[in-house]
């Protein structure tokens, strides 16, 4: 049971350490086994978690029978020219560049904000040039800044309302 190779007559062996030679390989094997298997599952799991979360369909309405509105098309358009701004404490360093399209009620406010422009394009800069970077850049404070824009212009007319305000530009080169 206990055979020794020759010339280790005077070595002791414990129980213990037979145990450990013996079994170790075993046991490596498995806890591997077990490691990768655990390994592969995370993978797997999380590849299908991205894919669903990510990449999923997106949510479809369970009624399919509701009669889908049409937006109205867009009134007459006035184009503004692009105007650069200089933001407050920004000292210089930074700048914004903004083209705006006003959707209006009649096509007598478009003759009418042209004959404004000036006055228009000043109250403008004085508006957005009072403004933080923060506000600014700030994706989510977009519509307010459309919202003071149009009472803006809203206030000078008198020959109809500007219905909408469309940044065609909004950019910090």
């Amino acid at each position: 049971m206990n055979e020794m190779p020759a010339g280790a007559e005077g070595i002791e062996v414990s129980p213990d350490a037979q145990k450990i030679t013996r079994g170790g390989g075993t046991k490596t094997a498995i806890i591997a086994m077990v490691a990768v298997l655990v390994l592969a599952f995370q993978i797997v799991s999380s590849h299908l978690i991205v894919k669903m979360v990510f990449f999923g369909k997106p949510h479809v309405k369970a009624k399919q029978t509701e009669r889908v509105v049409k937006p109205k098309p867009p009134g007459e358009m006035f184009l503004m020219e692009s105007i650069l701004i200089n933001p407050v404490a920004s000292r210089g360093s930074k700048h914004l560049l903004v083209e705006l399209s006003f959707e209006v009620s009649s096509p007598k406010v478009i003759d009418e904000m042209q004959k404004l422009s000036p006055i228009l394009r000043d109250n403008i800069i004085t508006l957005l040039s009072s403004q933080s970077l923060e506000v600014l850049t700030n994706i989510m404070m977009r519509e307010k800044i459309r919202e003071k824009i149009k009472e803006v212009a809203n206030f000078y007319l008198t020959t109809g309302t500007v219905e909408k305000v469309y940044f065609n530009r909004y950019v910090f080169p």
